[in-house]
């Protein structure tokens, strides 16, 4: 990636954060899952897709993420984008989450299709890690609009988060819970992809 990425601190903070939210739904996955929940098969893949791309993002900040072919990156990327628009059409509520996903996994595969530098002279994987800025032009612009939309989207998830967890803990009898993780959870995955976006402007 740019300049930004290959500063240490940042590199281990953007981990953090998406080893963080990947640690998140592996547990969603493995814990049972809700009685509201249904089909249960659809919440798991769902939860397993998003692992999947916390794993994805921290592979593509590191210079070693440059082993996966791009083209494993798109197509991964696009069946998950491809789930999770099927989930919008078909709920009759909450529409926004997976349209958001489907948003952010969609904006993945672009960076792994249309950015110049993902692929690497040698073996054609991606090195986001030590790519430069993509150049003055449609796709600089495309991906400053895409970083600043999942950037916007992060503030939104958070509030949400704070939101909801609020509403939650003050109409049920369960114990107090000042924030919906799932939501927050969206929200860091949200700044870290529009992060590490910008940083290729």
């Amino acid at each position: 990636m740019g300049p930004m990425i290959g500063i240490a601190p940042l590199r281990w903070l953007l981990t953090v954060a998406f080893g963080g939210a990947a640690v998140f739904h592996l547990l969603r996955c493995l814990r049972p899952p809700a009685a509201w929940l249904s089909p249960v098969a659809g919440h798991r893949l769902s939860e397993m897709l998003h692992l999947v791309m916390g794993l994805s993002m921290i592979a593509m900040i590191w210079p070693w993420g440059a082993a996966v072919p791009a083209a494993a990156w798109i197509v991964v990327l696009l069946m998950s984008t491809g789930w999770f628009v099927a989930r919008a059409v078909r709920t009759s509520r909450h529409r926004a989450v997976p349209v958001f996903i489907a948003t952010a996994t969609g904006t993945m595969a672009w960076m792994g299709a249309w950015i110049p530098g993902h692929a690497s002279t040698s073996g054609g994987g991606m090195d986001m890690a030590g790519m430069g800025h993509a150049p003055v032009g449609c796709a600089g612009w495309v991906a400053a609009l895409l970083g600043g939309y999942l950037v916007l989207a992060a503030f939104w998830w958070v509030g949400r988060a704070m939101r909801i967890g609020g509403l939650s803990a003050a109409t049920t009898d369960e114990p107090a819970c000042p924030l919906d993780w799932s939501a927050l959870c969206h929200g860091v995955m949200s700044a870290g992809m529009g992060i590490a976006l910008l940083a290729m402007v």
